[in-house]
This record gives structure tokens, sequence and C-alpha cells, in this order.
């Protein structure tokens, strides 16, 4: 019950990280592992049951937006606890951040879907925004370095920039951005 209570005050929270779009979703795990598929087909399903806030894609999505990888160890027998792991990366533009990252250990793939639902959502809750932004400056440094020319800024900064496109003495002047 605990973690259905957890999902359910964070899901209320989500809606200010994922003002315009759902979150974009991808899913990795061992699929010839029992274990850890009926675990992601689970998980699968609890997510699309909560289209407002995310959207399941392929792996190959070009906007991409969150990596969720899990895996769980093998169960000798139908009695045995799921023990499962997770990780979440926030995939944006070129590079993948690290967000958060778990192991559990449940009687059911129901009940480990339902930590991994949970987890993911306390994980956007409380780094979305600065993933986000840190990300963007990383893109931004990036290609000031490689370019002699102008980068366009990526939305995430304009207002804070005050412009759209930049160089890289333009950058330096500013003083840079921390991230």
């Amino acid at each position: 019950m605990k973690p259905f209570l957890a999902l359910l005050v964070l899901c209320c929270s989500i809606p200010t990280f994922a003002k315009d779009q759902p979150i974009k979703l991808s899913t990795i795990t061992n699929a010839t592992e029992p274990a850890s598929a009926e675990m992601m087909k689970q998980f699968r399903e609890k997510i699309a049951a909560h289209r407002n806030l995310f959207e399941l894609v392929g792996n190959d999505s070009p906007d991409l937006g969150l990596l969720f990888t899990a895996d769980c160890m093998p169960r000798q027998n139908a009695n045995d606890p799921y023990v499962c792991f997770y990780t979440t990366h926030y995939a944006g533009g070129t590079s993948k951040t690290f967000m958060g990252g778990g192991i559990y250990v449940t009687k059911t793939a129901s009940e480990m879907a339902d930590n991994f639902v949970a987890a993911v959502a306390q994980d956007v809750v409380e780094r979305w925004s600065e993933i986000g932004r840190t990300n963007a400056i990383e893109q931004l440094e990036a290609c000031l370095f490689l370019t002699q020319s102008s980068c366009a800024v990526p939305a995430a900064l304009t207002s804070e920039l005050k412009t759209k496109t930049l160089n890289l003495s333009q950058y330096l002047q500013r003083g840079g951005l921390k991230k």
C-alpha cells in the first residue's frame, strides 16, 4: 500500500514538470529472463495507465526523454521473491544523465512494477528541472567549443541568456552558466 500512496502523491506533482506534453519513456530489460520480462510487462502497463504523464516510445525514438532500465534475478521456483533493480537516465539530445536507481524485493511482479513506477515518478519530481537545465548547458557548451561560429541557444536557456544564438566570445563575456 505504501508504494501506491507514494505514487499518488508524486503523480500529482509531475504535471508541473510535464506541462506541455507527456515525458517520453523507453524501457530496456533482459527479455530472456522470465522474472524480468514479467516485471517489465507489468511496469509498461502501469506506466501506460498514466498517459497524461508518460508516453511509452521505442528505444530508437529521437524524442526520447527518459530511459528506464530494469532487470530481475532469476527465480528458482514460484515462491521465490522478485529481486530487481532499476536505473533511470535523462536522455536529452546527445547526452544521457543518471537520474536514479534502486533495488527492490517483492512477492509479485505487480508489486515490483508499482515500486518502480513510484520510484520513476520520484526521480522525475526530484531531478527533472535540474537535469534538463544541466543538459542544455552541456549541449550549448559542446557546440560553442567545437565551432567558431554561433550556436543556437537551447530553449531552456533562452530566457536566462536573453538570446537565441550565441558565439563563444559572447558566452565567455557573460561569465558562462553555472550547472
